[in-house]
């Protein structure tokens, strides 16, 4: 059984961004591995086919502090999404400037895509998604845009080279087709 692993980018307790990303993974019949951030050095990540970082609660400044347990994504070479604080942290990572409080966004907004991707697949142009940042991050210079919003203008990236999305909104609320692309992309 293909699984995923789900890594939680919020403080450990907290996993309202993590259960139900675990749920629709279980949903689609793969197994689900739940991990919090600090413990992805311990674990082998090749031993998964793909893996999701989640978001956090809106307001919590973690890019800086969560780095160090991320530099793997440089050199990962299997299907990664990362979610509003995996978007900022593989940004930051890959050279994107942090926005701090320059195009917050709280609720619900639609965004558009701007070029077609195998992750985008059954979404229509513009779509409604969950909200919930203020911080946001320039497109790096390894990436192409996906979507974007008249608000936020990096609303999902894929970098150009490998199979590594992120994206600044969240999902696992309304647009569960979108992690069950993803998940089609890591297990075949």
């Amino acid at each position: 059984m293909p699984e995923i692993l789900i890594i939680n980018n919020a403080e450990p307790g907290i996993t309202k961004f993590a259960d139900p990303i675990i749920k629709i993974v279980q949903q689609t019949g793969n197994k689900a591995v739940f991990i919090e951030y600090a413990d992805c050095q311990m674990i082998n990540l090749k031993a998964f086919d793909g893996v999701i970082l989640t978001g956090s609660p809106q307001g919590d400044d973690i890019v800086e502090h969560h780095l160090s347990y991320f530099r793997w994504l440089k050199t990962y070479d299997k299907p990664v999404l990362g979610i509003c604080a995996g978007h900022h942290l593989t940004g930051y990572l890959y050279g994107a400037t942090l926005l701090r409080s320059q195009e917050p966004e709280s609720g619900d907004f639609e965004v558009e895509i701007v070029r077609t991707d195998s992750l985008l697949y059954n979404l229509p142009q513009k779509f409604t998604v969950r909200q919930m940042h203020n911080d946001s991050i320039t497109l790096p210079n390894e990436f192409e845009l996906l979507v974007t919003s008249n608000t936020c203008k990096n609303q999902l990236m894929k970098h150009k080279n490998k199979p590594l999305y992120t994206c600044q909104f969240h999902p696992e609320f309304y647009n569960h087709q979108l992690i069950r692309n993803f998940i089609m992309l890591c297990v075949n």
